[in-house]
């Protein structure tokens, strides 16, 4: 690993200026999460893993949860950033507004076997089967992320083939007064301001906008894949909250974006092209909360979101339109039942261009699907999870996707077991069309049949979770997954054609470890390891397109290190030794990042913030991603 050394000391050498500027100025108590114990911690509540509110150690899965805390000390300035720090979620930037995000060794430009939600709305991308994670919310209105991993489809369905990521946004009472936040680096500038004010008694409401433009130049390739520039992004948002003092929240939201970037990288993805890309889009959504107990409530959500995307030669507008209600029920004995509704109707017009053929312009698309799930209380400390949950795609049958649970909790640990059903189905790309794909010097023409079938899942999970002491804590899990008829493209180099099929199959097994281990009262270590083994039969390492598997092994191990001096500086690092994807032949590599902070007074907080210090790489496109430097201000008027 070569480092890139005028950065790395700059940044080093100005972290040792903001500690001593820090250690100098009159310190302040700050109340965190990070002053929580570790049994505090485990009782953090998470809604993700059960569609309820429930502490972290009656959860039997795979789960973390990353706080206000873990967000700031990353440094992170966009949402991905943010789940380096979760084993077994696989992040590489893949160019300057895209990011290759994925759970347990499925990963690419457009990853489809995970859902992403945000504050309860899918913002997976009914026609694309990916995220654009460049468009999604800025990191400071975020409150926490859930990370939910494996196989959780007798909850959320389809999408969340092997995991869910939950986003989770402030509301407007946690948002109040006025916040200015300004970043500038070698990558570029972004100027948010919020503002938020009491409304009536009990009622708040928040808004905020955003501007920003980056120059694309830490991106570097050859004359064919330069990586994209010009990325200039507007975005505003509104939030009102209100709640009584009784049984009664009323939430609604609102964000509405436009950007545009100059594409420069046609061998990024298959069906990518050189031109200037403008894409806009907004969403609002309305929730209902009615507590009917303790420790129940029927909730009731309803959305509506319209894109206009473009990505490569497709483009168009895509609207969506939700419903769901849930309700989880108080305790009836041994039994504790949950259940819920929903429905989905989407609508696009999508046309294509030089290297892509849409055979239908325009679809319309009705989605609906149920689930119910109760957690029985076999004796003391014994429970047992049965769920399960009906998906009706609107062109294929029925799919039933169960899951059964076991946890058994203790003083100091928790052991957990599960196995589940999970189904994904096609994309509206994989719904009839044609692509012309470049591999090797050679242009394949790609048709896609109408007659995909599901994809399919076994998983068989275990996990413990435990405290060591009082200062350290320990989370295991352990995976088998059973694929079957997973699609694939195949390319034929006698005809120059490729088609689609289900032909994939095969199975993986891997591990993921998480120590939190607070070394002193102003030192956290977070070290992390993440293992795979895939025995992928008919895998053809030819495209990333559809997220394909890597046959072979795989890890990622990963170290947080998160230090206070005072109570007005901190210092944090973040190293990982990632194994880069065989699919396109790029090696291993290191990522180091740095993240300094300085509280100067009671309303400014100053932050240097290093990226990619290893150097200049490929990390996940044939694209090199270079080092930054930014630095963030954030003032409270």
């Amino acid at each position: 690993m070569k480092l890139q050394r005028p950065i790395s000391v700059f940044v080093f050498l100005s972290a040792l200026i903001l500690c001593w500027c820090g250690l100098s100025s009159a310190a302040e108590e700050t109340d965190d999460l990070s002053d929580l114990s570790i049994e505090e911690l485990m009782d953090v509540e998470v809604v993700t893993a059960s569609r309820r509110a429930e502490p972290l150690s009656q959860v039997p899965g795979a789960v973390i949860v990353l706080n206000e805390e873990d967000i700031f000390r990353s440094g992170a300035t966009s949402l991905p950033e943010v789940l380096k720090l979760v084993p077994g979620v696989h992040v590489a930037q893949v160019d300057m507004d895209k990011w290759a995000v994925g759970i347990r060794g499925f990963n690419g430009l457009l990853s489809n076997k995970h859902l992403v939600l945000l504050d309860g709305r899918s913002i997976t991308s009914p026609a694309m089967a990916g995220v654009f994670w460049g468009n999604v919310v800025p990191v400071s209105q975020v409150k926490r992320i859930e990370v939910v991993r494996g196989a959780w489809t007798s909850l959320w369905g389809a999408d969340s083939f092997t995991g869910v990521i939950n986003v989770i946004t402030k509301t407007a009472e946690e948002m109040q007064g006025g916040k200015s936040i300004t970043t500038a680096g070698t990558s570029g500038v972004e100027q948010i301001i919020h503002l938020g004010g009491k409304t009536g008694e009990t009622s708040y409401a928040r808004g905020y906008v955003q501007g920003s433009y980056k120059n694309g130049n830490l991106l570097s390739g050859n004359s064919d894949n330069k990586g994209a520039e010009d990325w200039k992004q507007t975005r505003g948002g509104f939030r009102a909250d209100w709640t009584n003092a009784f049984t009664d929240a009323l939430s609604f939201q609102s964000d509405i974006f436009y950007s545009s970037i100059m594409e420069n990288s046609p061998g990024i993805g298959p069906v990518m092209s050189s031109h200037r890309r403008n894409d806009a889009g907004g969403y609002a959504q309305f929730v209902f909360d009615r507590a009917t107990g303790l420790d129940a409530n029927i909730k009731f959500r309803s959305s509506y979101s319209r894109t206009t995307e473009a990505f490569g030669d497709i483009d168009g507008s895509i609207n969506a339109l939700e419903a769901e209600i849930e309700h989880a029920m108080e305790q009836s004995g041994a039994h504790r039942l949950s259940w819920g509704v929903g429905s989905r109707y989407f609508w696009d017009d999508l046309t294509g261009g030089d290297s892509v053929s849409i055979t239908s312009d325009e679809r319309y698309t009705l989605t609906a699907n149920g689930y119910v799930q109760d957690r029985i209380t076999l004796e003391k400390n014994w429970y047992l999870f049965l769920g399960g949950k009906v998906d009706y795609f609107g062109q294929t049958p029925f799919e039933l996707q169960p899951s059964i649970r076991l946890l058994h909790t203790r003083e100091k640990d928790e052991i957990w077991m599960s196995v589940s059903r999970a189904v994904r189905t096609d994309s509206r790309l994989l719904r009839g069309g044609s692509y012309t794909i470049e591999h090797d010097g050679t242009t394949y023409t790609v048709s896609v049949p109408d007659d995909l079938k599901t994809e399919k899942l076994i998983a068989y999970e275990a996990g413990y979770r435990r405290e060591l002491n009082e200062e350290a804590h320990l989370d295991l899990s352990f995976y088998v997954n059973d694929y079957d008829d997973l699609m694939m493209l195949v390319l034929d180099s006698a005809t120059n054609t490729g088609s689609f099929d289900n032909s994939l199959k095969g199975t993986t097994y891997g591990m993921e470890a998480l120590v939190d281990w607070r070394v002193m009262p102003k030192v956290t270590l977070q070290p992390s390891l993440s293992l795979i083994y895939q025995d992928i039969y008919g895998s053809v390492p030819s495209t990333m397109f559809e997220s394909m598997p890597n046959d072979g092994m795989g890890g990622e191990a990963k170290l947080q290190v998160m230090t206070q001096p005072t109570d007005t500086v901190g210092f944090d690092v973040f190293v990982a030794y990632l194994d880069g994807p065989k699919l396109k032949g790029i090696d291993g590599y290191f990522n180091l990042e740095a993240h300094a902070s300085w509280k100067a007074t009671d309303s400014l907080m100053l932050e240097l913030i290093g990226k990619n210090l290893d150097g200049s790489r490929e990390r996940f496109s044939p694209l090199k991603v270079g080092p930054s430097l930014d630095l963030r201000a954030t003032w409270d008027f």
